[in-house]
């Protein structure tokens, strides 16, 4: 290859990146601004989203620490009341050393009971915590598919009102063209 070749192939080359740089450059005029407002709602968009699933979390995560506040309150009652329950009993079990047999009984029976009734209202408080928290999680993953559901929306109506690429690269060859003078318009 000659000098003469190899020096015409580079000024060729040095004209096509010329031209990609005005392509670039009113591409940028024409449609920067479009550009940066479908960036900035869609950075909008996806911030009011991520505050909302904030939200939600919080909220979740007030609603259990009030359930596990109000289950452990209630657990502290029962354990309570049954303490109550044996003390009373075991004072009554005292007091009467005639029928200290028949008392034994008696308390043995209470005890019992009392045992009975912690354990059932225990797997009753167990189960309603339970069907609390599955009841929160399928809320958990209904808002979390309402959010995304809302984010795919948001994104479609983005990509349908943005210009589409082949309308866009046909433009801006038109543009060049015309820069160019290489256009022939054609005659109405």
């Amino acid at each position: 290859m000659t000098k003469k070749q190899s020096s015409r192939r580079n000024t060729g080359s040095d004209a096509a990146e010329d031209v990609d740089g005005n392509v670039d450059k009113i591409r940028d005029i024409l449609f920067g601004s479009q550009m940066r407002d479908y960036e900035t709602r869609l950075e909008a968009t996806e911030q009011r989203l991520t505050q909302a699933i904030d939200r939600m979390t919080k909220n979740m995560e007030r609603r259990i620490e009030r359930l596990d506040k109000y289950a452990r309150r209630e657990v502290d009652k029962l354990s309570e009341q049954i303490k109550a329950e044996r003390k009373d009993r075991t004072a009554e079990g005292k007091k009467s050393a005639k029928d200290l047999t028949s008392l034994t009984e008696q308390v043995e029976a209470w005890f019992a009971e009392v045992d009975e009734q912690m354990a059932s209202e225990s797997r009753d408080l167990r189960n309603a915590l339970h069907d609390q928290g599955e009841e929160l999680a399928a809320q958990i993953r209904e808002a979390q598919s309402q959010s995304h559901e809302a984010l795919q929306k948001e994104a479609s109506e983005l990509k349908d009102e943005k210009v589409a690429r082949e309308d866009m690269a046909a433009l801006l060859t038109e543009v060049a063209m015309r820069l160019n003078k290489d256009f022939k318009l054609p005659k109405a």
